[in-house]
């Protein structure tokens, strides 16, 4: 029968077989997705005890080449074998069963995010953003008009309330060479709620907490 050797890493820690002292090899069977080449396990059956958790499983050869696992690139599949002391992994290669795909992560069902048009909204109905408006229609001195412009994206992927999930939006004057900010705008991509980013706290913060430091 062929042997194949395979060390087990677990992190910075290595996987044992009961007592190091110990002569007689453990009968194990280990259940994974061939991933890179390497075989990242589900679960490890020691026998008397299953060993749930990921280990990443690198077989080699008996002469120290890495095991070609390439035909079973993203497949499950099972391998029996025996692990001694010393994290030496002896599998059979005639026991090696494919049993189908890896599975694929469950997709997340998440909320609809606002589109662009509906942050916008938000932020030019924002009774801060239309004093500015009135203030600079009502100016003899400037030809400056308001404007806003999406600085950052939500993350697709990110879920509520984690971070991504927002767009930033900055406001301010356009002049004729240059522009002036007047404020910078969280919306969150999934509830509308608005935060600003204060710059001299170097900080985001809701924006009836901006409307008290305002009113001071």
């Amino acid at each position: 029968m062929r042997w194949l050797v395979a060390m087990l890493v677990i992190g910075s820690w290595f996987l044992l077989a009961g007592d190091l002292n110990a002569s007689a090899p453990a009968k194990v069977t280990i259940t994974g997705c061939v991933t890179g080449g390497v075989l990242v396990t589900e679960k490890t059956d020691f026998g008397t005890h299953a060993s749930e958790g990921k280990y990443r499983i690198k077989a080699l050869g008996p002469k120290g080449a890495p095991l070609d696992l390439a035909a079973h690139e993203g497949k499950r599949i099972s391998v029996a074998g025996h692990l001694l002391p010393g994290d030496r992994f002896y599998a059979e290669a005639t026991s090696i069963r494919a049993l189908g795909p890896c599975a694929t992560p469950a997709k997340k069902n998440l909320p609809r995010q606002l589109s662009d048009d509906e942050a916008d909204e938000i932020v030019w109905a924002l009774p801060e953003v239309q004093t500015m408006v009135k203030q600079m229609k009502e100016s003899k001195e400037t030809k400056a008009t308001p404007f806003s412009m999406i600085t950052g994206y939500p993350d697709p992927k990110a879920e509520p309330g984690k971070p991504g999930a927002f767009y930033e939006i900055y406001v301010g004057e356009r002049h004729d060479t240059h522009t002036v900010r007047a404020m910078t705008l969280l919306i969150d991509a999934y509830s509308g709620k608005v935060s600003v980013y204060d710059e001299v706290a170097d900080k985001v913060i809701p924006i009836e907490q901006y409307r008290k430091q305002v009113r001071k």
